[in-house]
């Protein structure tokens, strides 16, 4: 008995249909349905769906109700799942580098430790994808049933979704939890509505029942009739249609001849006063292995397995179908499974399994709890492979993606569509439910485990902190179990980088153990659990504190796994301390954990080791670093370790970057992280990227790959990286001289970091960075003795900083400064210093100019001129190291005598002027005057003006301020910039303004941003 037409609900069903409507003209939002259970949400949505469907629009669909607690990510997957079916899929590409999440998302493929917001990102690209021509729609029902993960990704939807072509329409519960404040939070953001659907009243509960019985008017329902629906429904849609189905199956309400209704006997007769008897009426009437299977079901929850409960029931395949097929005409459940699910089954409601669970005695409700705990653990094997990573706090480091996930076999038979997890899951809550609460710890331990294998970590967390509160109550919890819980939860709060709990659990860990008598390679492992949780926390000392217990532990001979997992990651430690001698002890440990890792085949510690030991080689010797970093590579690839090859394919570009400032295995490890859904990587690579621009002096470049970068990071919400893309914003600002930017960027950096060293962020130490960006913007902005001054902090704080030296090359002109003005001499240029400059494309004509200015300055000018010019091989890739080479080494040469110093200014003059580096340009031209060599006025080089201005009058400096003005320059700034006073600046800007025929600033500034990187 249901109505055909939706009933009492036309305002909220305009609303929605209003929300789909604009979702079809690019106005996306989000739309939470709340009411009691049966109040017709799911009704209401589908109604939506249904004219969404008619207009042309795609819908996907997906349930987070689950058997016993929420099934992670499930409801999502569901909907992608449904999205990708038939016509009008996304074809190949449209999705981008977000295309394997989807697949991961759905449990297809492994993970890599990618962030839950880029699962997130990837369903936002579906539905952009989906509803690029008309629009989509997303349905997920029952949203109090989800898991954490599931309700992390609906909230990034709810606050990205405006401007797509999709909407939102989500059900859920009314009560306390986090689906509803989840709801509630992104209403007051103005980023979603809620609609809460209240009872029916007394003149829409008759129409209801009149649409049920088949007629438009209430006047054709017996009184008797609606005076018992008003009383036991109290206005719940589903509750008047189960109760019209009980009146007439009961022959109690039959249709007379003709079009009415007619009561035949008692109302009350065979029904209760509650829904839930009307319900079990229909129960009764099922044979007795149908009512056991329903009962053994409902202890399952709303959504079972099949054949766990004909296990339960004590019932073979074929009857359990047969009795199956008898509840479903009974409309006690759902008429059969999906495709995806064809062991699984659905109650038509949740009030079914309520009803039925609740007639149960406390003591038959709790035998069958743990018989269907049983059942589940009888059908599968319970082995589990450990997920084991690390988070490397000097870079995104790879999960242990590339092997395939260890899952524990799943029950055979009708069970296909869930994973084993799952089961787990329900049989520990069935356990609980049973009073074996310390059985139940250890279930959720295994549920923890698969679930972080399929990439649900906060869900993990969430049922692992479950499991510890059942052992706090649980006197008879083994301690083995309670230990491998703490284990479990340790290891999983690694990966997620919330390490704040770590201290306080290792303890209790390590306590327990302790009691327990466990042997020592098992504490051993929970201190090189909190060792790795030190290091993504940047606690080095601490760290290496925890290897040192564990070292205590295995004592003078570990086992060779033991001791080459402890070398790795306290070569990260050491590595990244203050202690003198880091970088000689980190390069032994990570030698050490090569070799032995190599021998006992852990592939995973050998990347791990193999990344470390290239860190440690890079500042001494650039080819041997290169060498190690291929080794990882070709690791990775025999191993199938694809996230691994990944990270050594980047640290490869890195290298190219240094020592060429080529990007192509950059840009090819780049194309890798996208394919493999790699986020982290994919914007490490642009960091790396944008940096390998500004080296070259090429600024649109350098722009592009710094937008992606701060992209990626905001959608993502990705703090970290965040900081990554400010620190690259500062060093663009400084390549371009524009220190006001330079300073807000550095100030945003530091605010951020609060104390803490910007090393662990960039991968080396923050003064390489900073020592460059404070000291060039000081040259190109003509001021040698500040920049002396920036350099000189700089190398100071490096040497007392974990460092790989000459990075990012302030070395160099910090070298070529100190020698022009005689503060270095032969003993610098014969050293190792300078061995290791030669090996950094940005470096090297530095020094071979350094080396030139001591030359000349010995009056041997043949030899100076030489290596002045060797020292300009190759420099066409970097133009900005090459001209700031002449501008600093031709005072030298001037003075000196040697070489062709003239023609160097003049080349620097002209290179800084086309740049918009004018401060350098004019100081060129100054000198060029005291040299007595004729210089031409700038302003008169009218052939530099674009055609279009020059037809309207506009001279040669009126277009440098207007191209000034482009950059986002003020007055006062142009003004500085070109020797200019405030006042001349504005009669400049006037006069453009007449000539363009531009009325006011903002339409002047729109013109001049097409000029502002003309050359």
């Amino acid at each position: 008995m249901s109505s055909s037409v939706l009933v009492g609900r036309e305002p909220e069903r305009d609303l929605l249909t209003a929300a789909v409507r604009s979702a079809g003209e690019g106005l996306g939002s989000s739309v939470f349905v709340l009411g009691e259970p049966g109040i017709g949400k799911s009704r209401l949505v589908e109604e939506a769906a249904d004219a969404a469907v008619r207009t042309g629009l795609r819908v996907l669909r997906g349930r987070a109700a689950s058997a016993g607690r929420a099934v992670p990510l499930r409801p999502l997957a569901e909907a992608v799942f449904s999205g990708l079916r038939g016509e009008g899929a996304p074809a190949e590409g449209d999705l981008g580098p977000y295309e394997p999440l989807l697949s991961r998302l759905c449990g297809l493929a492994p993970q890599d430790g990618a962030p839950l917001v880029g699962y997130a990102e990837a369903v936002l690209r579906l539905l952009g994808a989906l509803g690029r021509s008309g629009g989509c729609v997303l349905v997920l029902e029952d949203l109090h049933d989800a898991d954490a993960d599931t309700l992390t990704i609906v909230d990034y939807l709810t606050d990205n979704l405006s401007g797509q072509r999709a909407v939102l329409l989500a059900t859920l519960r009314g009560g306390p939890g986090p689906a509803l404040d989840l709801a509630e939070a992104a209403a007051s953001r103005r980023t979603a509505r809620t609609l809460r659907l209240a009872r029916l009243g007394p003149a829409h509960t008759a129409e209801l029942a009149a649409r049920c019985l088949g007629h438009d008017d209430a006047g054709n329902v017996p009184a008797a009739v609606l005076d018992r629906l008003h009383a036991v429904s109290e206005g719940v849609p589903f509750v008047v249609e189960e109760l019209l189905t009980a009146m007439v199956d009961s022959g109690n309400l039959v249709r007379r001849r003709g079009d009415g209704w007619a009561v035949t006997g008692s109302l009350n007769a065979h029904v209760p006063a509650t829904v839930a008897a009307a319900v079990l009426q229909r129960v009764d009437h099922l044979d007795p292995p149908g009512v056991a299977l329903l009962e053994a079901a409902a202890v399952l929850g709303r959504r079972f397995p099949v054949d766990i409960a004909a296990r339960v029931a004590g019932l073979d395949r074929a009857t359990a179908l047969r009795q199956l097929r008898h509840a479903a005409r009974a409309q006690l459940v759902t008429d059969g499974a999906t495709a995806e699910e064809p062991g699984w089954h659905t109650f038509r409601h949740a009030l079914t399994a309520d009803a039925i669970t609740h007639r149960l005695l406390p003591v038959e409700r709790a035998a069958l709890c743990l018989a269907a705990a049983d059942a589940i653990e009888s059908a599968g094997a319970v082995e589990c492979v450990d997920a084991t990573a690390s988070v490397d706090a000097t870079g995104p480091e790879p999960r242990d993606a590339g092997r395939p996930a260890g899952r524990a076999a799943e029950p055979h038979g009708l069970v296909g569509g869930d994973s084993g997890d799952d089961l787990y899951r329900l049989a520990a809550e069935l356990c609980v439910a049973g009073g074996q609460r310390a059985r139940a710890a250890v279930l959720l331990t295994r549920a923890g485990r698969q679930a972080v294998l399929r990439g649900a970590l906060l869900t993990a967390v969430e049922l692992l902190d479950r499991g510890l509160e059942l052992t706090s109550g649980a006197v008879d919890a083994p301690p083995e179990a309670v230990a491998g819980l703490l284990e479990e939860l340790l290891g999983t709060l690694v990966l997620t980088g919330d390490v704040r709990r770590v201290p306080e659990l290792g303890d209790r860990l390590d306590g327990v153990l302790t009691a327990w008598g466990a042997p020592p390679a098992r504490r051993a492992a929970g201190f090189l659990t909190r060792a790795r949780a030190a290091a993504t926390a940047q606690q080095w000392e601490e760290g290496l504190t925890a290897v040192r217990r564990a070292r205590e532990l295995l004592g003078a001979e570990p086992d060779p796994a033991s001791r080459a997992a402890l070398d790795a990651v306290a070569a990260h430690l050491v590595l990244n301390s203050r202690r003198p001698d880091r970088l000689e002890s980190a390069r032994a440990l990570a030698e050490g954990a090569v070799a032995t890792a190599g021998a006992v085949g852990l592939p995973e510690v050998s990347c791990k080791a193999l990344n470390m030991l290239g860190y440690c080689l890079r500042p001494q010797d650039l080819a041997e670093a290169e060498n190690v970093f291929e080794r990882l590579v070709a690791t990775a690839e025999t191993h199938a370790l694809p996230v691994w090859r990944i990270r050594g394919l980047l640290e490869l570009g890195v290298l190219d970057r240094i020592r060429t400032t080529g990007t192509d295995r950059l840009l090819a490890a780049r194309k890798a992280a996208e394919e493999t859904g790699a986020v982290l990587m994919t914007a490490w690579a642009d960091m790396h990227l944008a940096q390998a621009h500004v080296l070259r002096d090429e600024h649109d470049s350098a722009l592009e790959s710094a937008r992606r970068l701060r992209t990626t990071a905001h959608r993502l919400r990705l703090p970290e990286v965040q900081l990554i893309g400010v620190g690259v914003d500062a060093i663009i600002a400084a390549s371009r001289g524009d220190r006001q930017k330079l300073q807000a960027a550095l100030h945003t950096m530091e605010s951020a970091l609060a104390g803490r060293s910007a090393g662990a962020l960039w991968g080396y130490a923050d003064t390489s960075v900073w020592g460059w960006a404070h000291g060039i913007c000081s040259l190109l902005r003509e001021e040698p003795d500040r920049a002396l001054a920036e350099f000189t902090e700089a190398d100071r704080a490096m040497r007392a900083l974990p460092s790989t030296r000459g990075v990012t090359g302030f070395l160099g002109p910090y070298l070529l400064l100190r020698t022009v003005r005689g503060a270095a001499g032969w003993a610098e240029l014969d050293g190792s210093v300078a061995d290791r400059l030669t090996q950094v494309h940005w470096d090297r004509p530095f020094a071979g100019w350094s080396r030139a200015v001591l030359l000349g300055r010995e009056g041997r000018a043949a030899e100076a001129a030489k290596a002045a010019e060797e020292a300009l091989a190759g420099t066409e890739t970097t133009p900005l190291a090459r001209h700031l080479c002449l501008r600093l080494g031709a005072s030298a040469a001037l003075a000196d005598g040697w070489g062709r110093p003239v023609e160097w200014l003049r080349a620097a003059e002209q290179f800084f002027h086309d740049r918009g580096t004018t401060r350098v340009s004019a100081a060129c031209r100054a000198m060029l005057r005291e040299a007595g060599s004729p210089v031409a006025r700038r302003r008169e080089g009218h052939d530099t003006i674009p055609q279009e201005l020059r037809r309207v009058g506009v001279t040669a400096r009126e277009y440098e301020v207007l191209r000034l003005l482009g950059r986002g320059l003020g007055n006062q700034e142009i003004a500085e910039q070109l020797f200019l006073s405030p006042r001349t600046v504005e009669k400049h800007l006037a006069s453009l303004r007449n000539r363009t025929d531009r009325s006011g600033r903002a339409a002047l500034i729109t013109l001049a941003r097409r000029y502002a990187a003309g050359q």
